[in-house]
């Protein structure tokens, strides 16, 4: 282990750096765009939902459980099938205090990758002593930094992961996976849309607009 202990941590220690600045770098890289042409795109936006007067679909979904495929995969059948019908998306947020846990799992998560990497002691700047499976990671260094970052991966996944996949027509709720327990299929989803918007037109028909 010691052979090669220090070209692996000069590995492993590039390997987090490329990845952080790539990260970086794309992140920047969108918001700029997002900054450049954000304004003329919101006011599209704006113009049309103005303007628009129809039905709207609106999806409320888990992201990190995979449910963006489902989302583009329904839209694109809804759309065939109810051209008239806007259909809005977006990710279904998770509780407060579990954003708070899972942004704070994170931060910590790279301070643990740094310390490892950088071989600090933590613990004796308290006054502590060292626990054994410090002294083991510091002995271990590219093992110890995998467990970190995968470990503390899954817990971030598991604090921010909701398993919703909420839909609303006109901003009325017409499926809930957290009450139902699963995800309608394509095929319930379109029966349950055309009960709503035939209620929808039975009340326009009984109460229309002055």
């Amino acid at each position: 282990m010691a052979e090669y202990s220090q070209t692996g941590i000069l590995t492993a220690l590039l390997l987090f750096t490329v990845v952080t600045v790539r990260d970086i770098y794309v992140g920047r890289s969108s918001m700029t765009q997002q900054d450049s042409t954000g304004p003329d795109l919101h006011t599209q936006r704006q113009n049309k939902h103005t303007f628009y007067t129809g039905p709207v679909l609106k999806f409320q979904y888990c992201i990190s459980c995979g449910y963006s495929k489902v989302f583009q995969e329904y839209s694109r059948s809804i759309s065939q099938l109810y051209p008239d019908i806007r259909i809005e998306g977006e990710n279904y947020p998770p509780k407060p205090i579990n954003k708070y846990i899972g942004n704070f799992i994170s931060y910590f998560k790279l301070l643990a990758i740094a310390l490892i990497v950088t071989g600090q002691n933590p613990f004796q700047m308290f006054g502590m002593n060292t626990p054994r499976i410090w002294s083991w990671g510091q002995e271990n260094k590219i093992f110890s930094c995998l467990m970190a970052f995968f470990l503390s991966n899954m817990l971030e996944t598991h604090f921010l992961s909701t398993g919703a996949f909420e839909i609303s027509l006109n901003d009325v709720p017409v499926w809930s996976k957290l009450q139902s327990g699963y995800v309608p299929s394509i095929q319930e989803l379109f029966q349950v849309l055309d009960n709503h918007l035939k209620m929808n037109q039975v009340d326009k028909m009984n109460f229309p607009s002055p």
